[in-house]
């Protein structure tokens, strides 16, 4: 089985190679497939990440929310703690650029949303299995919030994100649902 460090390099290569056009597309079909689904037909307030080139984009997600009058919240990292801190989104001038070519909310210019309010939490991930474990990009923010939420939780992936194994560590959180491509 190979180790996260290889896993995170082997999905990185496979990134790079798509365009961002095909990257696009792409996404949008794993959407349409969230769209139809009652968890998100009920969800009022949804959290998601402002994607990078490595992910499954979020954008075409999230002003769709917008167009449903949905709640758009997107977490802030706390460096310190390791926690998720979550700010209401209403437009995108209102992220900042942070480090590692993440965007995050700007505090002084968003709401606090307390993650009691969160009706479905879209999980980023770099790769997944069937069972909805997941590998992330490293630092445990989510599985460490996975492991007090208890709301729906899913997660998008494109074909070569899939494994039938993956190294699995005890304090690993799967999602409840992903949404991934036919191989």
């Amino acid at each position: 089985m190979r180790k996260k460090k290889e896993i995170r390099t082997y999905i990185g290569q496979h990134f790079q190679t798509m365009t961002s056009d095909e990257r696009e597309k792409r996404g949008r079909l794993l959407h349409e497939e969230l769209y139809s689904d009652k968890i998100w037909k009920d969800a009022g307030v949804i959290a998601t990440t402002i994607d990078t080139y490595r992910e499954v984009p979020t954008r075409d997600l999230i002003e769709r929310a917008w167009a449903e009058n949905k709640q758009v919240v997107i977490p802030k990292t706390e460096v310190k703690s390791h926690a998720l801190m979550f700010y209401s989104l209403s437009s995108f001038s209102k992220l900042k650029q942070m480090g590692h070519g993440l965007l995050e909310p700007d505090p002084a210019r968003c709401a606090f949303v307390p993650e009691d309010e969160l009706d479905l939490v879209i999980v980023p991930g770099v790769a997944f299995n069937v069972a909805g474990y997941r590998i992330g990009f490293g630092g445990g923010y989510y599985d460490r919030f996975l492991g007090c939420y208890k709301g729906p939780t899913v997660s998008f992936a494109f074909s070569f994100q899939m494994f039938s194994r993956l190294p699995i560590e005890s304090h690993d959180i799967p999602v409840q649902r992903i949404v991934a491509e036919n191989p």
